[in-house]
């Protein structure tokens, strides 16, 4: 390698390797959240205090005025008041400052857990996350869309759907719970509504359910209350009317924040009515076919129900069926909506009640990518095609699938890797492993952390899908972003190098150990689980912007550059998704066929720079990425030996391949069902077993790769009368068996054959050896 080319490839490792600008990070709130630097920091302009009291330990603001001290609000920690989980099993920890109108004044990170980040881009991250929800009120609905009357908008974070969620859960709900505790809210305060302004106008919007009855088509459904045993009597009373009555909705919206929506809007009230007193749900979705909506809401007071509200829902059609979506103290509802609850269901109606409720939680990032989605399972399903007509394919001259595979991985970069990253890590197999060991034990599995990132979740579908048919290759050689990446630079660039193939060996192994250390890191710690998986370089690839660790963007460089001077090296050795994806091929139960002279043969062991194919013909299904390389030989009457002399002798067609004298040709273990009955048929239309390609008299035709190789040898096969050679300086050569000629590298060497020593005509004009 020229001087030029090593100072090049020095300055990319160490362009590669310079961490990213990390800003300082303040780990004050992480050591000690309620100390007094934290507090100022959380709710500024507060000038003193309290100790932490109650039930939820809230810290009370005070603020310094010429009367004296003024209350002005209070500071808490999120893991007091409410416990939701992250991706990493532990909730993430925040303080809050919350005036005394309901206003967020700050929040802070004090501890997370999550996987996907280094510790200090997660620290980074999450508190510029949080910032985001400061001058957001309790009564408002955080939306990751453009906000309407009644929400907050907030951007998501980049590849961390499940965060994005438990952060929001874990600030509003908590803030709600303290708002309600000191009397800033009503027990049942909506986004529309706050507890002075219900009770100031409660009496002039005051109605019964007769009412409702009478001018409406009121429907009424029962449901379990929440908690409630088996065999209760108890039940919830749900009910549901379109409004358009104008007195009506003059009655229903006067007094409120909200204007009274013009006569063309469409308005639907909802009741709750049950042990308890019921009160706000806490989530309340509409569902009409394929559009789904959380509507603005205007609480309501009509005798008859515990809580109630005004829904001012665009776009709705009230003649057709639609879904009330409720969840009511942490169990879901739905109910289907008609006139008179006597028309057929929608598709969407039969969805909701069957559906489980965390459906609900990841269903807006589905509808947020549903083009990136769409767009995923074509390529998936043209990749799928690809392999279940693999065969035809490759019968069809000019036709290579492995050129084929080439194309799909620059799709692939650029899709899914570049354009919206879904590179699939060990991680989630971990955090699936770890899941499934929670169900197993405690019961409880959350899907949510599966199907928040859709991607993602389509990748792994497939991966589940295709793995039993043709093993986990077909997401390692064509779809994974990462080994497109590696691959495709080391067919740009001039460099190649290969291992022997005695090291190739054992250190294809190295991956699987590393895959079972971080798959029970993660069932330990989640922190001890991320801290092994940065052996992964995904994110320094695909997610620069969430990698700051310099040791780790050295570590991502040095495979990344790697990949220009080896074959995939990190894909073969080191990948311990790729590892745990392989030990799912013990289910593959479609191997790719071997002729009986594959053993002999070396072009698909030349050609496949996998080098998953092993000295005696046969495929190392672990090692195997479905490169089709294999494939193309196997039905290449020009480079396939078999296929050569098959067409010398019956004339090759499409359809030789369900010709007995092919058949007989192919490794019994890899014949189909098909075959092998095609070969018992005509065992029995002979009258017996069939013999191995009767009438040749040598399974190597003359001219052909192996016979040139054999000649170059000097060796042949004994067992179909080959011819023996004998090297060295030995003063006698005896062959054994039936050979038919033999040949003698010295010709002052004397030979002694047991059979018909008699010199084969094929190497008389070889030369010289004395027979």
């Amino acid at each position: 390698m020229s001087r030029r080319r090593v100072a090049v490839v020095f300055a990319l490792l160490l362009v590669l390797s310079l961490p990213a600008p990390a800003a300082a990070v303040d780990r004050t709130t992480i050591d000690e959240p309620f100390s007094e630097r934290a507090l100022s920091n959380t709710f500024p302009g507060a000038d003193s205090f309290s100790e932490p009291t109650g039930e939820y330990q809230i810290v009370e603001a005070y603020a310094e005025t010429d009367d004296g001290r003024e209350l002005v609000g209070y500071v808490y920690l999120t893991s007091n008041v409410v416990d939701v989980e992250g991706y990493g099993k532990e909730p993430i920890e925040y303080l809050v400052g919350l005036d005394t109108n309901g206003t967020i004044r700050g929040v802070e990170l004090v501890e997370q857990h999550e996987p996907f980040f280094d510790r200090i881009s997660a620290i980074q991250r999450l508190r510029q996350f949080g910032y985001q929800m400061v001058g957001m009120s309790v009564t408002e609905e955080v939306t990751l869309r453009e906000a309407e009357a009644g929400e907050y908008h907030v951007d998501a974070l980049t590849g961390a759907s499940v965060t994005t969620r438990a952060s929001i859960e874990t600030v509003t709900q908590s803030a709600r719970i303290v708002a309600r505790e000191k009397g800033i809210v009503s027990e049942s305060a909506s986004p529309a509504t706050n507890e002075s302004a219900t009770n100031e106008s409660s009496e002039r919007r005051r109605m019964t359910l007769a009412d409702l009855g009478r001018g409406t088509a009121l429907a009424h459904w029962t449901a379990a209350p929440p908690g409630a045993a088996a065999g209760a009597n108890a039940t919830l009373d749900l009910y549901a009317a379109p409004i358009e009555s104008a007195p009506v909705r003059q009655s229903m919206f006067a007094g409120g924040n909200a204007s009274v929506p013009d006569a063309n809007a469409t308005v639907l009230w909802v009741g709750l009515d049950g042990p308890g007193s019921p009160g706000r749900p806490d989530r309340l979705r509409l569902h009409q076919w394929t559009e789904s909506t959380t509507p603005s809401v205007q609480e309501t007071r009509v005798d008859g129900v515990d809580w109630s509200a005004a829904l001012v829902v665009p776009g709705l059609d009230t003649t057709r069926p639609f879904v009330l979506d409720l969840i009511v103290g942490g169990e879901r509802i739905s109910r289907t909506y008609a006139d008179g609850l006597a028309v057929r269901d929608p598709v969407d109606a039969a969805a909701a009640r069957t559906l489980p409720a965390w459906v609900g939680t990841v269903e807006s990032a589905w509808e947020d990518l549903w083009g990136s989605v769409v767009a995923l399972v074509v390529f998936l399903g043209a990749i799928l095609a690809v392999f279940t007509f693999r065969s035809r394919l490759c019968r069809r001259a000019g036709v290579t699938v492995n050129r084929l595979r080439i194309g799909t991985l620059g799709v692939t970069l650029v899709f899914l890797g570049w354009y919206h990253p879904t590179q699939p890590t060990t991680q989630q197999i971990a955090i699936l492993v770890r899941e499934v060991i929670s169900w197993a034990t405690v019961g409880g599995f959350r899907w949510a952390l599966f199907f928040s990132a859709p991607l993602v979740a389509l990748t792994f579908i497939c991966i589940a899908l295709v793995l039993p048919k043709w093993g986990r290759g077909v997401f390692c050689g064509w779809i994974c972003p990462f080994g497109a990446l590696s691959e495709l630079l080391y067919k740009v660039t001039p460099w190649a190098y290969e291992l022997p193939r005695e090291y190739h060996v054992k250190l294809e192994k190295l991956r699987y150990p590393l895959f079972v250390a971080i798959v029970i890191g993660f069932v330990i710690s989640t922190d001890f689980g991320a801290t092994l998986a940065k052996v992964e370089p995904f994110k320094a690839a695909f997610y620069s912007s969430l990698v700051s660790d310099p040791v780790y963007i050295a570590w991502s460089a040095v495979l990344i550059v790697s990949g220009a001077f080896m074959f995939r090296p990190y894909c073969r050795y080191i990948c311990p998704l790729g590892a745990g994806l392989a030990l799912g091929n013990v289910l593959q139960r479609e191997p790719i066929q071997r002729y009986d002279l594959c053993g002999d043969c070396v072009k698909c062991q030349t050609d496949c720079e996998f080098q998953a194919i092993e000295d005696d013909g046969s495929i190392d299904r672990f090692q195997c990425f479905q490169c089709s390389v294999c494939v193309d030989n196997y039905y290449d009457p020009g480079g396939c030996p078999v296929v050569l002399q098959y067409d010398n002798e019956h004339g090759f067609t499409v359809d030789a391949w369900r010709d007995p004298h092919l058949i007989e040709r192919i490794r019994p273990e890899d014949r189909t069902t098909e075959q092998q009955r095609i070969l018992a048929d005509r065992a029995v239309t002979d009258g017996g077993e069939t013999e191995l390609f009767a009438g040749s008299d040598d399974l190597v035709p003359k001219g052909t790769i192996v016979d040139m190789v054999r000649r170059s040898t000097g060796t042949d096969d004994d067992e179909h009368g080959g011819s023996c050679s004998c090297s060295g300086s030995a003063d006698a050569c005896s062959c054994s068996g039936s050979a038919d000629a033999c040949s003698c590298s010295d010709p002052a060497d004397a030979c002694s054959c047991s059979g018909s020593a008699t010199p084969s005509a094929d190497w008389d004009d070889e030369g010289g050896a004395d027979a």
